[in-house]
């Protein structure tokens, strides 16, 4: 029979699965429809979604009113937007499996920004590993014959890596807080954000059902599956007893999901980015499991 454990594993596969596919599905439909438009329509299905979570849930409910929560919601919101509207549009100019392991980063940068301001200790496996995925985001965004032809695309999802370590930061610095609330707030953020900046841009979209199916394909998969059901998911599997490192370890295989939907696609990346992904998924690895090496 099925333990929680197993069961919440299963359930971080799906989830690891589902954030891999949302880079091809997001590339596909923001050159359909607009960008800061669809943003905003993604994020608030996922706030409809944790609102519902958070009025079912007494604790919850309660801690809305805390001025605290509004404060690190905010910021933590804040972060997330800018994470997504890079890496939105970084996807627009780089290829979706690329993107993912060039986010992917963000695992190694954690510890390295952690040094300042929060004082964080970084040992000789994080530098080790932080080492390894320089060389590979190298040889993967790098053409070594013209080294001064840096795709724009792969810069403006480093800045992404950059916003999601930040944002694991101070998540890990309110983490006392509710954290139903918490997300629920970050999600009503990014929608007001995100509208506010395509009303300023023009690109105000609302969905209709003469839209392409990829559209709300991708609406129902990065809104419900790859946010809601990730959130429930990564919950119920760390107090079913799936450790935080065992949690990294899964999560790092979202770029290779990423990488075998963009073969699957008729994508092959050269021997070059091969090498450089390769490198990358190895120092996110051992950024992951430094904890239980300590």
């Amino acid at each position: 029979m099925l333990s929680n454990k197993n069961f919440g594993t299963i359930l971080l596969l799906f989830t690891t699965f589902f954030w891999g596919t949302t880079f091809i599905l997001v590339k596909q439909t923001i050159a359909i429809i607009p960008l800061d438009g669809f943003i905003t329509i993604r994020f608030l299905f996922a706030t409809i979604i944790l609102l519902i979570m958070v009025i079912t849930d007494r604790e919850a409910l309660i801690s809305i009113k805390s001025r605290k929560i509004w404060i690190a919601g905010s910021l933590l919101g804040f972060l997330l937007y800018l994470s997504f509207w890079f890496q939105t549009e970084g996807l627009q100019l780089t290829t979706p499996a690329k993107a993912a392991f060039i986010t992917g980063l963000n695992v190694i940068l954690v510890p390295i920004f952690g040094i300042y301001p929060f004082r964080k200790k970084i040992n000789r496996y994080e530098w080790f590993s932080g080492m390894i995925a320089l060389i590979g985001l190298a040889l993967l965004s790098l053409n070594f014959d013209n080294i001064s032809d840096i795709n724009t695309g792969d810069l403006l999802i480093l800045v992404t890596a950059i916003c999601v370590a930040y944002h694991v930061l101070f998540t890990d610095k309110y983490r006392e807080l509710n954290i139903k609330t918490l997300v629920f707030v970050q999600m009503l953020v990014i929608s007001v954000l995100s509208f506010i900046v395509s009303v300023f841009r023009g690109s105000i979209w609302l969905p209709t059902f003469t839209e392409p199916s990829i559209v709300w394909i991708t609406i129902v998969v990065t809104s419900i599956l790859a946010t809601a059901f990730a959130f429930v998911s990564q919950t119920y599997a760390q107090r079913s007893g799936v450790s935080s490192t065992q949690v990294a370890l899964i999560f790092a295989l979202e770029p290779v999901f990423a990488l075998i939907i963009d073969i699957i696609t008729g994508y092959i990346p050269n021997l070059q980015a091969i090498i450089g992904m390769s490198l990358i998924l190895i120092s996110m690895i051992i950024s992951s499991i430094k904890g239980s090496i300590n």
